[in-house]
């Protein structure tokens, strides 16, 4: 199984010079883990997780920073062709619970672990 088949259409984002109150409202409305922080020009810049979240709260960082200084800026992406078991891999060397789907410099999706231990699963008992 291919990304492509577990992305949805919606991406969950904010601009960098959005603050991170912004982030914690859209991830909450969505019921999301993390929202993709983008450069206005639409190019993906980071990512802040619920970890993060946490983390900034218990250094007191104001909500009201921009996201641009906070959010994780290393991004670790896949492409839409890559296989699930791919991406599997990729999460666990990295310690990481969300990855954004890039095609042509833009984000199309973001998957979670959860999404790809369930394709796995689902290909592994129905394959």
């Amino acid at each position: 199984m291919r990304l492509r088949e577990l992305v949805r259409d919606s991406v969950v984002s904010c601009y960098v010079d959005e603050p991170v109150e912004c982030a914690v409202a859209k991830m909450y409305a969505a019921n999301v883990g993390s929202v993709v922080v983008l450069e206005r020009d639409g190019r993906p810049a980071g990512i802040i997780t619920e970890r993060d979240v946490v983390r900034l709260v218990a250094q007191e960082v104001d909500l009201r920073t921009p996201l641009g200084q906070v959010a994780r800026r290393e991004l670790v992406t896949a492409s839409p062709d890559e296989s699930v078991l791919s991406a599997a891999v990729k999460m666990v060397e990295h310690n990481i619970r969300h990855m954004p789907v890039v095609e042509g410099g833009r984000v199309v999706g973001v998957i979670s672990i959860r999404d790809v231990l369930r394709a796995l699963l689902t290909s592994e008992a129905f394959p």
